[in-house]
Parts: structure tokens; sequence; C-alpha cells
């Protein structure tokens, strides 16, 4: 059985030490939620199999993620991420915020 994937739009901020040895951050805008993961869309490619760890003011820290996949789409990137541990979705203070992030209907998908 497949989980619940949500619909939303907030931004998110992502850090992760880059094969140099340095520290990145990068900035997004996170799509779709679930409790085992996000895709997001960013403006640099990242590397997949990337360790990050992911924020938002909304949820704060939401945990450690691995890219599983990032695709060009036209100037930006859809990067897909698996979290470590389980992003728990059911918790009422996040079902709550949740709820104010669920993105509006796409009217062109209801015609």
């Amino acid at each position: 059985m497949r989980e619940e994937r949500y619909s939303v739009s907030f931004a998110v901020s992502m850090m992760w030490q880059d094969k140099a040895g340095l520290l990145r951050r990068m900035n997004g805008r996170c799509l779709d939620l679930s409790s085992s993961g996000m895709k997001i869309e960013i403006r640099d490619k990242l590397d997949v199999y990337t360790p990050v760890l992911v924020s938002s003011d909304e949820f704060g820290r939401m945990g450690h993620a691995t890219v599983r996949f990032c695709l060009r789409d036209k100037m930006r990137y859809l990067v897909g991420l698996k979290f470590g541990a389980e992003f728990a979705l059911g918790d009422p203070a996040r079902r709550r915020i949740l709820e104010r992030l669920l993105a509006p209907p796409d009217p062109a998908c209801e015609a």
C-alpha cells in the first residue's frame, strides 16, 4: 500500500557536506510531502545519494534525507528526498501545520 502524499508549498533549507568537505547550504521549495520523503524544487543540481539535513520555518528540523533523484525541469531541478527516519505526519501538531500548507487544487487537473 502506498503512503499518502500531500501537495504543499513551503520553503525548505538544506545543508550537506560536499566532496571537498565544505559545508554547503541551499534553499528550495517543497512541492510534495509524505512521511517517508519529499519532492523539492531547487536552482542547482544535487548529486544522487547526497545526504542532506532538511529544515523549514514551519516544521523546524525535519531530519536527514538522501537524494533519490535530481531531474532538470526548465530552469530548476526537481529533487526527490527520502528521509532516514519517518517524518511523523500523524502527530497532532504536525497535522495542523500540514493543513495550513496544503496547496490549493489545480483547476486544470479537475477538467
